[in-house]
């Protein structure tokens, strides 16, 4: 069963960020994570939201902890990450 991330932070711009999150949904994808949902928060304009779905989540961990998943952060303007983990019930 699948586990799903619920990934929000503070980012500098945030179509900036988009361009980099969709250039790297290759990376996320060969790690096991894939792109579920992308929101703008309506009241923080430069506030992002996603929902993903992971199904090797040794992998994924691996990936959110490389240094390659740093310089996404780095070039998409990102700050004050909250990533919390779903579990299915």
């Amino acid at each position: 069963m699948a586990t799903h991330v619920l990934w929000q932070a503070d980012v500098a711009d945030f179509d900036v960020w988009l361009d980099v999150f969709r250039e790297d949904e290759p990376a996320r994808k060969s790690a096991g994570i894939k792109d579920l949902h992308v929101w703008r928060d309506p009241d923080r304009a430069n506030h992002a939201i996603a929902m993903f779905e992971i199904t090797d989540l040794e992998q994924a961990k691996a990936f959110l902890q490389s240094e390659g998943f740093a310089l996404y952060h780095e070039r998409g303007g990102v700050a004050h990450v909250e990533v919390k983990l779903l579990d299915p019930v």
